[in-house]
């Protein structure tokens, strides 16, 4: 992990976490920390990297957080089933009992 980030990616993060708490009332991590990653591509940090200094602000302000990283991809391509996560009605618990554990493994 980085220790010296450049005053734009300090000053978008900040910006960005309290958009996100006027807005929400509460910070979603993964969302805020992947809308920052973008906006600041040139100075190659990883996303976990981001997170964690997304993780920090919120906390200086004292902002709730959640942690849910699918509302990222629900973001990018329209809808859980989309992607294969969700099928038939959507409820996780049929779903999870319709998984065969000899099909999952580990990439």
């Amino acid at each position: 992990m980085r220790y010296e980030y450049s005053a734009q990616l300090r000053e978008d993060l900040n910006a960005q976490v309290l958009a996100a708490l006027q807005a929400q009332g509460i910070i979603n991590v993964a969302v805020v920390a992947e809308e920052v990653r973008r906006r600041n591509l040139a100075e190659n940090i990883a996303l976990e990297d981001i997170e964690h200094l997304v993780m920090q602000t919120a906390q200086f302000y004292g902002a709730p957080m959640e942690f849910d990283g699918l509302t990222v991809v629900m973001e990018t391509t329209g809808s859980l089933s989309d992607v294969g996560l969700l099928q038939g009605n959507g409820s996780l618990e049929e779903e999870a009992a319709q998984l065969d554990p000899h099909q999952m493994h580990l990439q």
